[in-house]
C-alpha cells in the first residue's frame, strides 16, 4: 500500500534535485561523484537507477542506500511521509528490544540538551566557552556539533533526568551518571567539554568528555552499551556524510577539535576516530559513503608506523585505502589553523596508495637482503590472504614480484590447509569464472530487458518448453518472477519485481527496465528470436563437452553399451548444433 501509494519522484526530491528528461527524470547521483547527471527515475515503473555507478531499485532501496536505512525503517519512512501508520508485528522479545534501545536513545538526546544548555545558557559554562574560544573554535561549529559541558561534581544531570521522568537505572547502564549510594548519583562527566557522538542517522549514541585543564584521562568516552562501540562509531560522521557523497572522499583524523578545526576551515569530508585506531568496522562503514579513503598522519615515526599498520585494517575492511602525512610537530588542528586551507588539502591531495606506502616501509624495515626479502615476502603474502578482492591480488602480487625479483607463482600459492581440508583455492584463480560468466550474462540480460518492455515477448516465452534450462539458475529465478507476475496481474510491476529482490539484483532489474526503452517494438521479435538462438547454442556446447567427456570414460572403462548410447546423443546433439550454426551466428543483443 505504501509503495503503491508514495510517489518516487517526490520521495528522491526530497534529497535530489530532479529534470523531467522524456519519461523519466534526472539528477546528479548521490552514490558517487559525477557531472552529468546519470541518475534516472521512471514514476510510471516506481523504480531508480544510476547508469554510472549501477545503483537502482524501488523507493525503499533509494532510502535503505541512501540514509543507511534496514529495511522497516525505509518502509516506515515512507509511510510517514503519505500518512500510512505501520504496526510492528515482530516477536514480543525484539518489539521490547526496539522498545528499550528507543528509550536509550531518548536518554542521551536529553542528557545532550542538558549538556548544551550548560554550556550556553548557563554561568557554569561560561569556563569552557572561554576555553572554546581560546582554542579557536568558533560558535557556530560548537552549535553545529552540539557542544556542551558537564559541571563539576553535584547531581546535576541526575537531578536533570529525574525530573524529565527518565530512567536513573538506565542512565548509570549507559555511563551517563554513576550510582554512589542508594538513590546518590554522581556525575560521571565532570568539569569537561562535552562532545555528542551520533550515529550516521543524527541519533546521539554517546559522549567523549574532555578536560580543560591537566587533569587524566585527557579524554573519558562513554562506556561500551548497546548502542555505543568505539571501533564502530566516527565522530562527526552525521555532519560530514552529505559532503563525502558529494566529494566523494573522506579524511579519516584522531581527535575531536582536529574535525572541529577542519570543518570551521571549509574541510567538510572529516571524521576522527573515538581514541581507538582506526578498525576494520570504521573502514566498512566510511565504505558506504565513498571508496576513496584518506587516512591522515603525523610525519614522525610513529605516524608512519601507524601507517603502515593501517593497510591490514583497510585490507579486512575491503578497502586499500590511501595515507596523507603533516610535517613532523604538527597536528590537524594546529595546521589548519596555521597554514589554512588550502595547504591541508595539498596534503590531502598528495596521499599515497597505502599498498605503495606499505612496500616502501617494508623495505625500509628489512632491507634489501636476501633475508631481508624473504621476510618481507612472507609478511605481503600472508596480507594477500586477507585480500577478498581477486583484481586487487593480481595487481598486489605483481608489485611485489617487480619490487622483490621472486616468482610469482610463490605469491599466489594457497596457504597450507589444516590438516584434513583439501588446498585452498587462490582468490585470483577462483574468481576466473565470475568473469566468463559476465559476459554470458549479456544475452540473459538483453531478454530479460525484453520482457520487461514489451508483452509480446512474455507471451512468446511463455510456450518455450525449455526456459529453465537454457538460462543460468541467477536468470532463470527473474524470469520464472516475470512469468509468474504477468500470469497472476496480466502486467509487470517493476517497485513489485524489485522489491522480490536483494539490493544488488534490484539494481540490475531496474537497469534492465529503463535499458530497454530505445529499442523498437519492431525489432524486439527478431531480437528475442536472437536471444534465444544464443542461448540454444550455448546449451548444446555445453552438452555436447559432457557427453565427450562421458564417451571417454566409457572406453577407459570398455562399457561399449554406455559407450554407444552416448555417441547416439552426442550425434543428435551435433545435428541440432549444425542447424543453429546456419542462423545467425552472434547476434548483437545488446540493450541500451
Amino acid at each position: 500500500e505504501i509503495r503503491e501509494r508514495a510517489s518516487i519522484v517526490e520521495v528522491i526530491s526530497d534529497h535530489l534535485t530532479l529534470k523531467k528528461m522524456g519519461r523519466n527524470y534526472l539528477g546528479i547521483c548521490p552514490f558517487h561523484a559525477e557531472k552529468t547527471p546519470s541518475f534516472t527515475v521512471n514514476e510510471e515503473k516506481g523504480i531508480f537507477h544510476c547508469f554510472g555507478c549501477h545503483v537502482g531499485g524501488n523507493v525503499f532501496h533509494f532510502l535503505m542506500q541512501y540514509e543507511h536505512l534496514s529495511f522497516p525503517e525505509a518502509v516506515e519512512r515512507v509511510g510517514k511521509r503519505y500518512g500510512i501508520a505501520v504496526e510492528r508485528l515482530g516477536q514480543p522479545a525484539a518489539r521490547r528490544d526496539d522498545a528499550e534501545k528507543e528509550s536509550l536513545y531518548h536518554l542521551n538526546e536529553r542528557a545532550a540538551a542538558y549538556f548544551h544548555e550548560m554550556l550556553f545558557g548557563r554561568p557554569e559554562g561560561k569556563k569552557a566557552l572561554e576555553y572554546l574560544k581560546g582554542r579557536g573554535v568558533e560558535e557556530r561549529v560548537a552549535r553545529r556539533f552540539y557542544l556542551g559541558y558537564a559541571p563539576q561534581g553535584g547531581q546535576g544531570l541526575a537531578a536533570f533526568l529525574r525530573k524529565e521522568g527518565l530512567s536513573l537505572k538506565n542512565a548509570v547502564r549507559i555511563g551517563l551518571i554513576s550510582e554512589r549510594g542508594p538513590q546518590y548519583y554522581g556525575e560521571k562527566f565532570f568539569d569537561r567539554i562535552i562532545f555528542p557522538i551520533a550515529n550516521a542517522g543524527g541519533k546521539v549514541v554517546g559522549f567523549g568528555g574532555r578536560v580543560m585543564g591537566q587533569g587524566l584521562p585527557k579524554y573519558l568516552n562513554s562506556a561500551e552499551t548497546p548502542l555505543f562501540h568505539k571501533g564502530a562509531n566516527l565522530y562527526g560522521l552525521f555532519q560530514a556524510k552529505e559532503a563525502i557523497r558529494e566529494l566523494d572522499r573522506v579524511v579519516v583524523v584522531e581527535g575531536y577539535l582536529d574535525v572541529l578545526a577542519l570543518f570551521q576551515f571549509g574541510v567538510s569530508y572529516v571524521v576522527a576516530t573515538l581514541g581507538t585506531s582506526l578498525t576494520p568496522d570504521h573502514v566498512r562503514i566510511l565504505g558506504r559513503y565513498t571508496k576513496n579513503i584518506i587516512a591522515l598522519f603525523d610525519g614522525d615515526e610513529a605516524g608512519r608506523k601507524a601507517a603502515a599498520r593501517s593497510f591490514e585494517v583497510f585490507i579486512e575492511g575491503g578497502l586499500l585505502g590511501r595515507a596523507a602525512f603533516l610535517p613532523k610537530g604538527e597536528d590537524p588542528d594546529t595546521f589548519v589553523r596555521s597554514e589554512g586551507k588550502e595547504a591541508l588539502e595539498a596534503v590531502v591531495e598528495q596521499a599515497i596508495p597505502l599498498a605503495d606506502y606499505t612496500f616502501t616501509w617494508l623495505e625500509e624495515q628489512f632491507g634489501k637482503s636476501i633475508e631481508g626479502k624473504s621476510r618481507i615476502a612472507q609478511e605481503i603474502k600472508r596480507l594477500l590472504a586477507k585480500v577478498r578482492n581477486p583484481f586487487e591480488v593480481d595487481l598486489l602480487v605483481r608489485r611485489a614480484v617487480d619490487s622483490l625479483g621472486i616468482r610469482e607463482e610463490l605469491l599466489r600459492l594457497p596457504a597450507r590447509p589444516p590438516s584434513g581440508q583439501g588446498p585452498r583455492v587462490p582468490a585470483a584463480i577462483s574468481a576466473q569464472p565470475d568473469l566468463e560468466q559476465g559476459r554470458e550474462d549479456l544475452v540473459e540480460r538483453s531478454l530479460v530487458s525484453l520482457m520487461f518492455r514489451f508483452p509480446s515477448v512474455i507471451q512468446q516465452l511463455e510456450r518455450e518448453d525449455d526456459m529453465e534450462r537454457l538460462v543460468s539458475p541467477k536468470w532463470s529465478e527473474v524470469i520464472q518472477k516475470i512469468l509468474s507476475e504477468w500470469k497472476e496481474h496480466g502486467k509487470i510491476d517493476g517497485a513489485v519485481m524489485a522489491q522480490q529482490f536483494p539490493p544488488a539484483q534490484a539494481s540490475q532489474i531496474a537497469a534492465l527496465m529503463l535499458e530497454g526503452e530505445n529499442v523498437p517494438e519492431e525489432e524486439c521479435e527478431k531480437m528475442m528470436a536472437d536471444c534465444l538462438s544464443h542461448l540454444r547454442r550455448r546449451y548444446l556446447r555445453g552438452l555436447e563437452k559432457d557427453l565427450r567427456q562421458e564417451i571417454r570414460i566409457a572406453e577407459e572403462k570398455k562399457d561399449e553399451k554406455t559407450k554407444k548410447e552416448r555417441m547416439l546423443e552426442w550425434q543428435e546433439v551435433v545435428r541440432k548444433k549444425r542447424q543453429l550454426e546456419h542462423q545467425r551466428a552472434v547476434p548483437k543483443t545488446e540493450i541500451r
